[in-house]
């Protein structure tokens, strides 16, 4: 499966759950997901998720990392904060964005790893 699609899954479950309506933030956030051969960029706000080519350096949050680690990440097997303590991936952008963004992944993973 490639980025393109988890990315896609991603927005999708996301835009799906309402209740996370209220964490995301008024001005949109950009959040690039690096890997080997492929690069996404998706923004989050509470006018809806979506792929975006523009976006604004100081608002970006890039994730880098490998396909089977970002796989892993957008399933919720494993978070966003275990991933950066085993140094599986970077993270490049504020603290308080990151800490956003890993709460959306863990909230909108898959029911089948929900726990």
């Amino acid at each position: 499966m490639s980025i393109h699609e988890l990315v896609k899954q991603f927005i999708e479950r996301v835009n799906a759950l309402n209740h996370l309506l209220p964490i995301l933030p008024e001005e949109s956030l950009y959040v690039c997901v690096e890997c080997e051969e492929e690069t996404i960029t998706f923004s989050l706000s509470k006018y809806g998720i979506q792929h975006d080519m523009e976006r604004e350096e100081q608002k970006t949050v890039t994730v880098c990392g490998s396909k089977e680690v970002l796989k892993s990440l957008f399933y919720g097997e494993l978070k966003l904060q275990q991933l950066l303590r085993l140094k599986e991936v970077a993270v490049f952008g504020s603290f308080r964005h990151m800490l956003l963004l890993e709460s959306l992944l863990h909230l909108a993973k898959p029911y089948r790893y929900a726990s």
